[in-house]
C-alpha cells in the first residue's frame, strides 16, 4: 500500500490543511505540498478532470508527500474504484444526505465481502502486485481507504448520526455554501455548529471548507481538524491584492 500521509499527519495532532485542485496541472499540487499543505482534494466534481488527469495529480501529490483525495462527481459511485486503483488515498462523495447514500458510497470503496469494489491486486494502488498477496492487499485497502461524506443539505445534518454510523467512515466534511442554499441561508451557522457537535460527539474527524484564514481559525477553535481552501480562491485573491496594491502605489506617485 502507498503511504497514508493524511492518517500520519492527523496522528500528530493539530489541524490538517488541504487545498482544492480543480485544474489539470500537477504543478499546482506540487507547489501546495512544497509549501506545507497536508492533502490535495482533486476536484473531479467541479473541475474538468478526467481519470487520466486525476491519476497524474495523484502522482504529483505523492511526489511531495501529501495525500491525494478525489472528490467524485455527484452520484458517481460506480466509477469510484477506478480512482482508488489509480492510487487515490480516498474519495469524497458530494451531497450525502442519508445513511443509505453513505452506505452506497462506502460499498463502492470497499472490496468484498464488505463492499462492491471490483477485485484487482495488480493496480498502481497495490504497487502492481509487488508487495502483498491479494487477500492481504484487499484487507489493507479496506482498512486504510478514506471514505468521506460531504454534508451539504439540511437533511444530511439531521441524519448525520446515522451517516457516521456506517462502517469505515471516520471523517466527514461540511460544505457551507451548498448548506446555505439548502437552508435558505438564515440558519446555516447553526447547522454547521450542529454538524460539528455531532461529529465530535461520535469521535469522528470533522472537516469544513473555509475560504479565508479567519473562517478556518474559527472552525478550528470549535474542534475541526480538517480544513479545505480552494486553489482558485487563493489565486484570485492574490491577483486582486497584487493589482490593487501596485495600481494604488502608481496613483499615489502620480
Amino acid at each position: 500500500m502507498l503511504r497514508d500521509c493524511l492518517r500520519q499527519r492527523l496522528a500528530r495532532g493539530g489541524v490538517v490543511c488541504g487545498i482544492i485542485v480543480p485544474w489539470p496541472d500537477p504543478h499546482v499540487v506540487e507547489i501546495a505540498g512544497t509549501f506545507g499543505f497536508d492533502f490535495a482534494l482533486i476536484d473531479a466534481e467541479h473541475g474538468a478532470l478526467d481519470i487520466r488527469t486525476c491519476a497524474d495529480l495523484v502522482r504529483a501529490a505523492e511526489c511531495v508527500g501529501i495525500s491525494p483525495i478525489v472528490r467524485v462527481a455527484y452520484g458517481d459511485n460506480r466509477g469510484a474504484y477506478t480512482l482508488l486503483d489509480a492510487g487515490a488515498h480516498g474519495l469524497m462523495f458530494p451531497h450525502i444526505s442519508s445513511a443509505a447514500a453513505a452506505r452506497a458510497a462506502a460499498s463502492a470503496c470497499l472490496f468484498g465481502p464488505e463492499g462492491t469494489r471490483a477485485a484487482i491486486s495488480s493496480s498502481r494502488a497495490a504497487r502492481y502486485g509487488s508487495l502483498h498477496p491479494a487477500d492481504e492487499y484487499y484487507a489493507s485497502a479496506n482498512e486504510s481507504v478514506w471514505i468521506i461524506p460531504l454534508i451539504e443539505e439540511v437533511e444530511g445534518v439531521r441524519d448525520l448520526g446515522e451517516i457516521l454510523s456506517v462502517p469505515r467512515i471516520r471523517a466527514f466534511f461540511i460544505g457551507p455554501a451548498d448548506l446555505a442554499l439548502s437552508s435558505g441561508r438564515n440558519s446555516v451557522a447553526a447547522l454547521i455548529d450542529e454538524a460539528i457537535a455531532t461529529g465530535l460527539r461520535l469521535n469522528k474527524i470533522v472537516g469544513v471548507f473555509a475560504g479565508t484564514t479567519t473562517e478556518a481559525v474559527a472552525y478550528v477553535d470549535k474542534g475541526v481538524r480538517l480544513t479545505l481552501v480552494g486553489a482558485s480562491g487563493l489565486f484570485t485573491g492574490a491577483c486582486k491584492s497584487y493589482i490593487a496594491e501596485v495600481r494604488d502605489r502608481s496613483v499615489k506617485r502620480g
